[in-house]
């Protein structure tokens, strides 16, 4: 390995010391470009602009309870994926506020896999994400460092997803949700990829692609169908799947660049 090689190196794996409020904050707002800032807000207010043209005209009472709570849920998941394609720790500051307004607005649609995963897999998760996550942010760009599964892992997941959701679609059915297969497929991959997400592995991405795709069509039914105003949620889906295909170039061009520097 050469002199450079060993630079690139310690400069990539490097750990910011995160010791205050006020370090979180810089370490949050260090490292974005111009690109990065106006797919945030742009993606942000876009979900916002969207929800509120979509609703009912006739419909006086803007301000109803679920309308805040899909359009907050939205926006908090907008900001959550965001936030994890650019490797910063609000992820799952987000991603926790997100979690516990998707579980509410999906047990008023008796997508009861969809609650028991945010509730009992999520939400912990999230808050077990920021203590995995604080002890690998590079000196570097303040992201948290990528890595990338081998191929046997990538067989493990693989199967353990079809499994989990074999058996989770099954007792779905059982209790009576809805679409129990689709629902349990959704929960299952959205359970793997926040695993993923957490351990920094590029493949995460993958397992969000799919999930988003799957979701939209989820969402889609009621909508279409009059069952509520699930459109703040439809649209987010939407977003998440742009994000994830624009994150999962992004997270293996760096776990590749992190590889080459350690051969």
């Amino acid at each position: 390995m050469t002199s450079n090689n060993l630079t690139n190196q310690a400069k990539q794996t490097e750990k910011v010391s995160i010791k205050s409020f006020r370090d979180f904050i810089h370490e949050e707002t260090s490292g974005w470009n111009r690109t990065e800032l106006a797919w945030l807000i742009g993606g942000v207010t876009v979900i916002s602009l969207l929800t509120i043209m979509k609703l009912n005209p006739d419909n006086n009472r803007l301000f109803t309870t679920e309308f805040l709570v899909s359009l907050t849920a939205a926006v908090t998941g907008c900001i959550a994926a965001i936030l994890t394609g650019k490797g910063k720790l609000g992820a799952f500051v987000f991603g926790l506020i997100n979690s516990v307004l998707y579980a509410y607005i999906s047990y008023k649609y008796k997508y009861y896999g969809e609650v028991c995963v945010k509730v009992i897999i999520f939400i912990p998760l999230n808050i077990y994400g920021i203590f995995c996550w604080i002890r690998n942010i590079s000196t570097k760009d303040y992201e948290v460092v990528k890595r990338s599964l081998g191929k046997n892992k990538i067989i493990l997941v693989t199967t353990t997803v079809i499994i989990a959701t074999l058996i989770t679609g099954y007792i779905l059915e059982q209790i009576g949700g809805k679409r129990p297969y689709i629902d349990a497929t959704t929960s299952i991959l959205a359970t793997t990829g926040l695993i993923l997400t957490i351990k920094r592995y590029s493949q995460n991405w993958l397992l969000w692609i799919l999930l988003n795709i799957l979701s939209i069509w989820l969402w889609i039914i009621p909508f279409y169908k009059g069952e509520g105003q699930p459109v703040a949620i439809l649209l987010m889906w939407c977003f998440y799947l742009i994000n994830s295909i624009v994150m999962y170039i992004r997270w293996n061009k760096k776990s590749y660049k992190l590889s080459n520097n350690k051969t």
